[in-house]
């Protein structure tokens, strides 16, 4: 089973997961807070979240380019993309010419590319590895991810207090450079498409576009996707305020890194659980998770620091696992050609409240307390799981291994 999953192809892949995540808590911790110390207001950190998590709206406008273009070719470019929008942070700001604006402008860019990026590493997995071992494969990467994120999450605060978040941010660029040259080593078969016709391009993007949206229509994705507006709406607002409730919480910029560690402990204990409780009904895990996560949100708002980290960890357990297994219900039945579209329908329709969350939450840190949004946030994973129960639908769903993504919507 190991030599199936860990062949050449997906080592590679893993490498690349890898590499990023050495960047990447510098990065989260980095970026958010240059944004909040150059202006002091925590509106502007819902701002920056508002910028960041925007491009997943729009995911399924850029994701069907992907099956024009070459794989490799295009993870390639889009890295060194990365690296060098990001270089231009510690470039001005030698010249004393960095704005706030700018950083957010291009923690926007940063994040479009990503859009275009992540459907071809999902499509690519089951190709790597074969469907039936793509809940393994997942699992993997979402674990090193994970992993290592907690490591350097964990001291990147402490890091950032004594180089800077201009140097961290430096650290990231460098990583994406690197990656995009560890994916020249990609051995992926050519897609065998003659000649580029930019109108035909476009007719077969709107034909694949359609063809998305009328594939996710046949399934019970509509149904969760009601839920994850509004989840993400509050969860917008939570990650906007971290920021500023980190600092009212702990006094430093190390706290804001040990609350990014917190919530990526516990997707990692997601990650590493999915796997081991797929057998469960997915109905009965979707409301037992959720009403857990709500109560321990509302929990680490109202607590003092220590015991607030805590309870934030524990109520990212069940986002791990949720998130695990519906993409590898995805990943499992729906037909390799699709996978890229639905995936990023999916997210971008989910992903709609997220930035409007941000402003709200930013707004609301900024006026009242950073406090607010963190517990309406698990307030909403509380009626989320009520929703599931009083669902007449929704509430009978089997494992994900006999779950049909189809059978039921005639229902």
């Amino acid at each position: 089973m190991n030599k199936k999953v860990l062949n050449y192809n997906f080592n590679i892949l893993l490498s690349g997961v890898f590499v990023k995540s050495l960047g990447s808590g510098m990065y989260s911790v980095g970026a958010m807070m240059l944004v909040l110390l150059m202006t002091g207001d925590p509106f502007y950190s819902g701002v920056a979240f508002f910028a960041v998590s925007l491009p997943a709206c729009f995911s399924f406008l850029i994701a069907p380019f992907a099956n024009y273009v070459s794989y490799k070719k295009a993870l390639i470019v889009c890295e060194l993309s990365k690296s060098i929008l990001l270089i231009f942070i510690p470039i001005l700001y030698m010249l004393s010419m960095l704005h706030v604006i700018t950083v957010i402008v291009i923690m926007f860019a940063v994040a479009l590319l990503s859009q275009f990026t992540y459907p071809i590493e999902t499509t690519l997995v089951p190709s790597f590895v074969g469907k039936e071992n793509v809940v393994k494969a997942n699992s993997y990467i979402n674990m090193l991810r994970e992993s290592l994120d907690i490591v350097f999450l964990a001291i990147a605060g402490i890091i950032i207090a004594m180089i800077g978040s201009v140097t961290a941010i430096l650290i990231t660029a460098v990583c994406h450079l690197a990656t995009s040259g560890l994916y020249l080593f990609f051995r992926l078969e050519a897609k065998g498409k003659s000649g580029f016709s930019l109108r035909k391009s476009m007719q077969n993007y709107k034909h694949d576009l359609k063809e998305g949206f009328t594939y996710i229509r046949r399934t019970i994705l509509p149904h969760i996707i009601v839920g994850a507006v509004l989840i993400n709406f509050f969860s917008g607002s939570m990650f906007a305020s971290i920021p500023a409730f980190s600092l009212l919480q702990g006094g430093s910029e190390a706290f804001y890194g040990y609350y990014l560690v917190a919530m990526m402990t516990g997707l990692f204990l997601g990650s590493f659980l999915a796997p081991r409780i797929k057998q469960l009904p997915y109905s009965q895990l979707t409301i037992g998770v959720s009403l857990i996560t709500g109560l321990f949100w509302i929990g680490s708002s109202t607590l003092s620091v220590w015991y607030s980290l805590t309870f934030y960890c524990v109520g990212f357990i069940g986002t791990g696992i949720i998130n695990i297994l519906i993409f590898s219900v995805i990943q499992q039945q729906v037909e390799e050609k699709m996978i890229g579209r639905v995936i990023t329908i999916l997210v971008s329709l989910s992903a709609i409240g997220q930035p409007l969350g941000a402003l709200f939450g930013g707004a609301i840190s900024s006026i009242f307390s950073p406090i607010y949004p963190i517990m309406m946030a698990g307030m909403i994973m509380v009626l989320f799981s009520i929703y599931f129960f009083a669902h007449p639908l929704l509430r009978r769903l089997e494992s994900i291994d006999k779950l049909s993504l189809f059978k039921q919507t005639a229902n």
